[in-house]
């Protein structure tokens, strides 16, 4: 069978710097495939390859990959659409259409109603199999999210649609389960019997000013909160499926979702300079901080605590699972410290898990000592990106590493109030942490693990 991606956003970012290396990649590997990429920026194909195809890059990728100057704005656009597919498609008997939609949710309509119109002008002698991908954010809200649902299911079977968090993709998020639910030792003391605390902390060094026009129609809480954040909290709280299928894994992801109440302890700032480039003001958020419970047999009782947003003087992705100290209680030893578990994302995939052993030439002082998987040392460097392993489950029809609508739905019901424009947010000076999340720590007693 032949398939066909066609790109949506050919000449964009994300298509720049995520998709054509991780085409390249599958390619080298031996899979199969076109790439036709859609874009108003480059007038033919050797100046749109000139411009987004790195010249170390083997021909594999630029021997597959085609480029259609394509306006979404002029009327004859589809039939320009179906003319090149037909060409493309040529004499094959079983033709495969991914439609990778890298565009802003607002023009999810048009899209589809021009694929529709360009399905239809397809004249071909063949079996037409069709997939659509739609990147994160799925809408701006839960009404919006639910709108555009429905105009892509006017085209498309939900087994056909493939909703991307690219944190789905990365070997941390698969490792949470495996982690939890292939080891015994782990899964006796994942739940609220011994887990104290949760911390997830996302802290980017970089401003959203050069993308400015985008950001400011989504903010943090689109940009990072609704998915990748409640992605994480699913992976860590959810019950063991039945199976690693897709249905299950989102079964009880939904489930953990549906226990977590519209987040109404937070708060939100954004950078101080933030606009200065354009030479106005915004007052988008850049960063929140706020805390949440999972209301489930296991994990209630447990805070979760989550501090994310940009122009932070570190980078650091990283999840930080305290366990309660009952033997500093026991023993009447406040030197005793409690264990944890810290996975760090950023700058480097590590698990390490922290254990208190007794220090040499001491009379039974006690220290705490790291044992630490290190992703790369262990399994070499060349791990795939999230984005190759993304596109790789869609060429094979596997949904196991995508949201379903349900999560989507749940995630932007609990995200709700941190939505309403009117919060304040506080301006907080680039390379520092704003206040309020140093006030969550002192009023909850507890300390940001940095």
């Amino acid at each position: 069978m032949k398939s066909i991606i066609i790109q949506f956003g050919g000449t964009g970012d994300l298509a720049l710097k995520k998709l054509y290396p991780a085409y390249a990649r599958l390619l080298e590997k031996g899979y199969d495939f076109n790439v036709l990429a859609l874009g108003r920026r480059y007038a033919d194909r050797s100046e749109f390859i000139k411009a987004m195809i790195n010249k170390d890059e083997s021909n594999t990728i630029t021997n597959r990959l085609d480029y259609l100057m394509y306006d979404m704005e002029d009327p004859s656009a589809p039939n320009i659409l179906s003319e090149r597919l037909c060409s493309l498609i040529g004499e094959h008997n079983e033709v495969e259409l991914i439609y990778y939609l890298a565009l802003q949710p607002s023009l999810y309509e048009d899209a589809i109603r021009q694929i529709q119109q360009a399905d239809a002008a397809v004249g071909c002698n063949c079996t037409l199999h069709k997939k659509i991908v739609v990147e994160k954010p799925f809408g701006f809200d839960l009404e919006s999210a639910q709108r555009y649902n429905q105009i892509l299911e006017t085209a498309f079977t939900d087994k056909e649609i493939f909703r991307v968090d690219h944190y789905l993709g990365k070997e941390f998020m698969q490792n949470l389960l495996v982690m939890r639910f292939h080891n015994d030792i782990i899964r006796s003391i994942w739940d609220n019997r011994s887990i104290e605390s949760i911390q997830i902390i996302f802290d980017e060094t970089h401003g959203v000013d050069q993308r400015l026009g985008f950001y400011e129609r989504i903010g943090v809480v689109r940009d990072t909160i609704q998915n990748h954040i409640m992605q994480i909290i699913t992976y860590l709280t959810m019950n063991e499926p039945a199976t690693l299928s897709s249905e299950d894994i989102a079964i009880e992801k939904v489930k953990v979702l549906r226990a977590i109440s519209p987040i109404e302890d937070f708060s939100m700032g954004r950078y101080e300079s933030l606009g200065a480039l354009s030479g106005k003001v915004v007052d988008t958020p850049t960063y929140a901080a706020f805390k949440l419970s999972v209301n489930t047999y296991y994990f209630a009782g447990i805070p979760i605590y989550v501090r994310t947003g940009k122009m932070q003087k570190e980078a650091k992705s990283l999840i930080y699972v305290k366990f309660k100290n009952t033997t500093k209680k026991v023993m009447h030893d406040a030197s005793i410290h409690e264990n944890a578990v810290i996975i760090t994302i950023h700058p480097e995939l590590t698990i390490d898990i922290s254990m208190n052993l007794k220090e040499p030439n001491t009379p039974w002082k006690s220290k705490p000592v790291r044992f630490r998987f290190n992703q790369a040392e262990t399994f070499g460097a060349n791990t795939p990106e999230a984005y190759e392993q993304i596109v790789e489950k869609i060429l094979q029809s596997d949904k196991s590493l995508f949201p379903s609508m349900r999560e989507i739905k749940e995630a932007w019901r609990i995200v709700s109030p941190m939505l309403d424009d009117k919060h304040p947010k506080e301006v907080y000076p680039i390379r520092t942490l704003p206040r309020f999340a140093a006030h969550m720590a002192d009023r909850d007693k507890f300390v940001w693990f940095d």
